[in-house]
């Protein structure tokens, strides 16, 4: 299953926005732009982006509280968070535990950095994808809950009971 390979990089700043768009474009991305936040966050949930490249500091929102509010969204993006002030190296830890982002970046970043990071990212969101669909599937053909009735206790037992009970009385 392949994930869509669509980013959207929001940023105030238009030659920041320019250049990181050229960037992902000639890597074979398809790439929509926000200038603010609040753009961000209503796009996140239009586009359906498979990664989102966020700026740390912008307007109308800040990139954080966009951050935020975009991972929790219905089958959220994964998200980058591009930053030239919180630089230390505790922050990534503390963006990845707060669910704020899935990494952080400083600015200036590298290049081969930045594009090893999405790539490691689509990787993870196709994995995740592929798992909940197949998730999906077994529960649509056939119940997780299957309960039959067991005459002679009288109650209802569900199939992983009685693949325990089964088990249990086998030892």
């Amino acid at each position: 299953m392949e994930t869509q390979r669509k980013i959207l990089v929001a940023d105030d700043d238009t030659v920041t926005r320019e250049l990181l768009g050229r960037l992902l474009t000639h890597a074979g991305y398809e790439v929509v732009y926000a200038k603010d936040g609040a753009e961000a966050l209503e796009m996140a949930s239009t586009e359906n982006p498979g990664l989102v490249l966020m700026d740390g500091l912008m307007p109308r929102m800040h990139g954080f509280l966009a951050c935020k509010a975009i991972k929790q969204l219905v089958d959220p993006p994964k998200v980058i968070l591009l930053t030239g002030i919180y630089t230390k190296p505790t922050y990534k830890w503390e963006a990845k535990n707060a669910h704020l982002a899935d990494d952080l970046l400083s600015k200036p970043f590298e290049k081969g950095s930045l594009l090893a990071s999405i790539e490691k990212l689509f990787s993870d969101l196709e994995l995740e994808r592929g798992i909940r669909s197949s998730i999906a599937e077994a529960s649509t053909s056939s119940p997780l809950e299957n309960r039959s009735r067991d005459s002679e206790r009288g109650f209802s037992v569900s199939t992983d009971q009685q693949v325990d009970e089964l088990v249990g009385n086998a030892r």
